[in-house]
């Protein structure tokens, strides 16, 4: 039997195990108080039998090659997830133990100076899928598949994180194969913002001249009387109980409902279309079921800040087809105010508040276009307006009701009756594409 112990600023909260390499996966919380780590692991209720794998992997690196170099830099053998999450800085409120002995606070400060924040952004960009960082004083785990690192800024001077030593920012060069991909990421962050949007505090950092990466902080830290904090969080693909291979197969529909479990009234339902609509029409192709994320507090949950949004369509070699898709329509520029209402009417929303929504977030990004395409390489400019132009031709652009596109502090009321309902993820039977919904016990 093997134990992953799960803590939260020192509170032990419950222990993950597996017999055998091959045996399902278990998790156990010490108690049934609190907020879960996980909506796919609520405290009471059941769960489905992969959701506790499902959640480790969500934490951990897509590309084996980049989990590969992890396991060399921690000095492990193996990939294996308990191996690799053991010991680490991770996304979220938690760190993972072995054992059941308490993690120090105390973890060694390996301080880097702006010549080896430099290498190590040139390294990473070099990299690619086997772009975990190359140095042993590296103790983080990232999720997804972009060549990226995170460091721990402390007064000022940048620190490699570890368990002790939680990571404060994540820094992504541009990726070889989409030049300028950093700077664009960059002007799509600041035009949700112009939107209405909450985005995570962005910029680009440049460490020695002719080498720049973007730069975003972690919403999942909190900086208290100097002292680093971990807040918890989870992505939609987590709190599905979805492995990673499956963000993809994440509809937009069965995030709303998902959602209108823990609130009945639908604000958080509402603010996913505000954040969904915006990725439309801010040409993000790419925009996956591991791009919406949700602060898990005390008193129930809420949308984080918005991140990883780019506009993918500014490259041609990059799919252009929607990660999500309004209706069926494959890609953004053919959808319709229709497609919108259709989407409200299978997710139990109003359609009319959904279209209109839909309509003035396109309208505010054809209006701050020009504003942020000055922030991009000129290599890339024409394209990305281009872009964004092309995928707001159907949608009737409107700009009479702005209001209705800027984020709301929508919130649930607790975490929901899920005690009589197990959710049953996105999936496909019998070669059709079936919802998620919620299935009585």
């Amino acid at each position: 039997m093997r134990n992953l112990h799960v803590w939260s600023d020192s509170t032990h909260i419950g222990v993950f195990s597996q017999r055998s390499g091959g045996s399902p996966v278990r998790f156990e919380y010490d108690d049934a108080k609190g907020a879960p780590i996980s909506l796919s692991l609520p405290r009471t209720g059941a769960y489905s039998d992969i959701a506790p794998k499902a959640f480790l992997e969500n934490l951990l690196p897509e590309s084996r090659k980049a989990r590969w170099r992890m396991a060399d830099r921690l000095g492990v053998d193996s990939v294996d997830t308990f191996d690799l999450l053991a010991g680490v800085d991770v996304t979220g409120g938690l760190v993972f133990t072995p054992s059941a002995e308490e993690p120090s606070v105390q973890g060694e400060a390996r301080p880097l100076d702006d010549d080896e924040l430099a290498a190590q952004i040139i390294q990473t960009r070099a990299a690619g899928s086997a772009w975990f960082a190359r140095t042993e004083h590296c103790r983080f785990s990232l999720a997804g598949g972009q060549p990226k690192f995170t460091l721990a800024n402390h007064n000022g001077t940048w620190l490699w994180p570890n368990i002790a030593i939680p990571s404060t920012h994540i820094i992504k060069p541009a990726v070889a194969d989409c030049p300028g991909s950093d700077r664009v990421e960059d002007a799509v962050m600041e035009l949700g913002e112009l939107c209405g949007l909450q985005a995570a505090p962005h910029g680009m950092i440049e460490p020695r001249a002719g080498v720049s990466a973007y730069i975003v902080e972690r919403f999942d830290r909190k900086v208290e009387n100097g002292r680093i904090r971990r807040l918890h969080c989870e992505d939609i693909a987590q709190a599905m109980g979805c492995m990673p291979d499956g963000k993809y197969d994440i509809d937009a529909v069965s995030c709303i409902r998902f959602l209108h479990r823990f609130d009945p009234t639908d604000g958080l339902g509402y603010e996913f279309v505000r954040r969904l609509a915006f990725n439309v029409s801010s040409a993000d192709s790419d925009s996956h079921g591991k791009n919406y994320s949700l602060m898990l507090e005390p008193d129930g949950i809420r949308f984080s800040p918005m991140y990883d949004m780019s506009a993918t369509r500014t490259w041609v070699g990059m799919d252009q087809d929607l990660a999500m898709r309004i209706n069926d329509k494959e890609f953004a520029e053919w959808v319709e105010p229709s497609d919108w209402a259709a989407l409200a009417a299978d997710s139990g929303l109003d359609g009319d508040k959904v279209v209109a929504i839909a309509r003035n977030m396109a309208g505010l990004v054809l209006d701050h276009t020009d504003e942020v395409a000055s922030m991009v390489p000129e290599a890339q400019r024409d394209a990305m307006t281009k872009a964004l132009v092309k995928v707001n031709e159907s949608i009737e652009p409107t700009h009479d009701a702005p209001e209705l596109a800027r984020s709301v502090a929508a919130t649930s009321n607790g975490y929901g009756s899920v005690a009589g309902a197990v959710w049953v993820r996105p999936h496909t039977r019998n070669g059709y594409d079936v919802r998620g919904y919620w299935r009585s016990r």
